[in-house]
């Protein structure tokens, strides 16, 4: 390895040129150590997948202030039945096994063959308390979720500028409806990614009718961000709705349960947001064909009734039709006459039965049958009264006539035969003492009356 070679071209030294195999090699006998042979190891299980195959892989990794150290972990099908727990993401585990180096690809991996649970991860215990407190507050209730608009003018893209994403995004997008994209770039993971993703989701929100938050896939710690409550409470509270692309279909972060609708992968992410432009043309090319038939369907329709139309107002055929009503009109007109005549007939015999059956049980037929004897009985009675009240109005008006003449005989204002009554300006004078010689009075007789001027006034001395 470390013999130099003279280069006769450019009078240098430099190393000998290795193939990869021999520098694999070298790592190989390197890593061969008894300090690597089984050893013990504690850390955080994150990115695990269990292969069809029934082994197990995952990453251990711990994190020292801001940075986080990884290795990789298999553990063969043999040692995994060996496991009274299922592994998962977040799970602290205590490990037993050697570290190995595959050639071939020039990885190095730590080959597990026992394994014993210590507790959950830190990592999934704060994203648990994150989701019960987020949940609490309704960012994921199923009601709040929003509809995509139909035809969307501008999408915006909260991704890494440099990653394949963004990408792919517009290459779906461009395939399928070209729609402006406006990518709003934000760091996807590592330090400080969570406050870097919210505020472009609030960046781009103004300018676009829906927005796409995605990455590719990667390990858990990579997908951490994402469960933030930031990140959470910044897609629930954005104005339009979001299409969450996180990683791949097996993982489900906080940010997923928060958006309108979770994609698989970015790409699904942009059918998802846009129509399929050939698919929209056919469906216009077949309304456009449907609507023609239709329109071809109601001229032909049209074309019949004016034809029958016209057939019909021919005068010779008019005249035939008008004939014709005329006379199922007289026809039905004189069988609704005998029908009536019937009816009434049957009608006017049912009359006369229930007629003579309420006459017999009338109470006023039994009074009129009564009424002569009652009438002769009245005129009687009348006959009675009248000469009862003739006699006793006779015997009334002998009374009045006496108490008349009575009245008269003692009334003051009546002069009787060889008297008279005295007035002065129509008030009675009854003594001498009232009037005075000079007073103009009235004399009023039995048969008449008379103005007399009163000379002298003598008083009578013993009245």
């Amino acid at each position: 390895m470390d013999q130099l070679t003279l280069d006769t071209w450019s009078g240098e030294k430099r190393p000998e040129v290795l193939r990869i195999s021999e520098v694999t090699a070298v790592i190989t006998r390197l890593l061969d150590t008894p300090a690597l042979l089984n050893i013990r190891v504690t850390g955080e299980i994150t990115n695990f997948k269990r292969h069809s195959s029934g082994h197990l892989y995952f990453s251990l990794s711990e994190k020292q202030g801001e940075k986080e150290y990884t290795i990789r972990c298999s553990i063969w099908k043999s040692a995994a039945r060996q496991l009274s727990w299922t592994p998962g993401d977040g799970m602290i585990v205590e490990a037993s096994g050697s570290v190995s180096h595959y050639e071939r690809s020039g990885q190095y991996s730590l080959i597990i063959t026992r394994m014993w649970q210590s507790g959950a991860g830190e990592k999934a215990l704060l994203i648990e308390k994150w989701r019960r407190e987020l949940a609490a507050k309704g960012y994921f209730a199923p009601e709040r979720k929003r509809q995509l608009p139909p035809y969307p003018v501008r999408i915006g893209v909260v991704t890494s500028e440099t990653g394949a994403v963004i990408h792919d995004i517009r290459n779906v997008i461009a395939c399928r409806f070209p729609t402006e994209i406006i990518l709003s770039p934000a760091a996807v993971q590592g330090a400080g990614a969570e406050e870097e993703i919210a505020a472009a989701i609030g960046r781009v929100a103004p300018r676009v009718d829906l927005i796409i938050v995605g990455r590719g896939g990667g390990s858990y710690e990579d997908l951490f961000p994402f469960n933030h409550p930031l990140v959470v409470e910044a897609i629930a509270h954005c104005p339009v709705p979001v299409v969450a692309a996180i990683g791949h279909e097996v993982d489900v972060t906080l940010a997923d349960l928060a958006a309108d609708i979770r994609a698989s992968t970015p790409s699904q992410a942009a059918e998802l947001c846009v129509r399929d432009r050939r698919a929209e043309i056919e469906t216009l090319n077949h309304i456009r064909s449907r609507i023609f038939r239709r329109l071809l369907s109601r001229i032909e329709q049209a074309s019949e009734e004016l034809n029958d139309l016209r057939e019909r107002f021919i005068p010779a055929r008019m005249d035939r039709s008008i004939s014709e009503r005329r006379q199922f009109l007289v026809e039905t007109g004189d069988r609704m006459e005998e029908v009536t005549a019937l009816t009434l007939s049957r009608y006017h015999v049912q009359l006369r039965e229930i007629a003579a059956r309420l006459e017999a049980k009338n109470p006023a037929a039994i009074l009129i049958r009564e009424i002569p004897e009652r009438r002769s009985r009245i005129a009687d009675i009348r006959e009675r009264l009248i000469r009862a009240a003739a006699c006793s109005l006779n015997e009334r008006r002998m009374e009045l006539a006496a108490l008349k003449s009575a009245l008269e005989a003692s009334n003051p204002h009546i002069p009787r035969k060889g008297c008279c009554i005295v007035h002065r300006e129509n008030v009675l004078i009854g003594s001498a003492g009232e009037i005075s010689a000079g007073d103009t009075v009235e004399l009023k007789f039995s048969d008449g009356r008379a103005v007399a001027a009163i000379r002298e006034v003598t008083y009578h001395e013993e009245v």
